[in-house]
């Protein structure tokens, strides 16, 4: 969770300033960019949760690290897009996507060293097309500090507060 608090920070500051005020440009860039990235990440992460898993969220919860990593490759590829590579420059990224899937659909984490590969694989991509990578949330983090929504302590409480409330919530639909 703790990957959408920049972006769902940044877009519950600007939902807010535009009630006060008329957002300027690149405010409206970044609040329907944000809402966007936000929504499909859920929308996605839901589809998991109803179909995949059938509602079971112990069991959705045995694959966190793979579901954020599929959620991680889906933003490598939708940039490697916007930056106009074309499917056979990105073919190792959506082979391991639909390796990611398939894990999921079986129930299975994937094995520890496809991180590294996605590292290695992403970093080798871009840097072989002069492109800089910077992922959703490392950008809105950046927007984050610019507006002075929160400094370095206030997120760790703000992740603190909110894992703290998933937990009390799982614990108490687990009795």
């Amino acid at each position: 969770i703790s990957r959408f608090s920049p972006v769902l920070m940044v877009v519950d500051f600007l939902n807010i300033e535009h009630k006060k005020r008329k957002l300027t440009e690149d405010e409206d860039v970044f609040f329907s960019t944000g809402f966007d990235y936000i929504y499909d990440n859920f929308h996605l992460i839901n589809t998991l949760f109803e179909f995949t898993f059938k509602k079971d969220m112990k069991e959705m919860e045995k694959l966190a690290k793979t579901i954020n990593l599929l959620l991680y490759v889906n933003e490598f590829i939708d940039e490697a897009k916007t930056n106009e590579l074309t499917d056979n420059e990105i073919k190792p990224l959506l082979e391991l996507k639909g390796k990611i899937i398939q894990d999921i659909d079986s129930h299975k984490n994937i094995e520890d060293e496809y991180f590294v590969y996605v590292n290695e694989t992403v970093d080798n991509l871009f840097a072989s097309h002069n492109i800089e990578l910077h992922t959703i949330d490392e950008i809105y983090y950046e927007i984050a500090q610019e507006y002075g929504i929160y400094d370095d302590n206030d997120l760790n409480i703000y992740n603190d507060i909110l894992n703290a409330q998933i937990n009390k919530t799982r614990k108490g639909s687990l009795k």
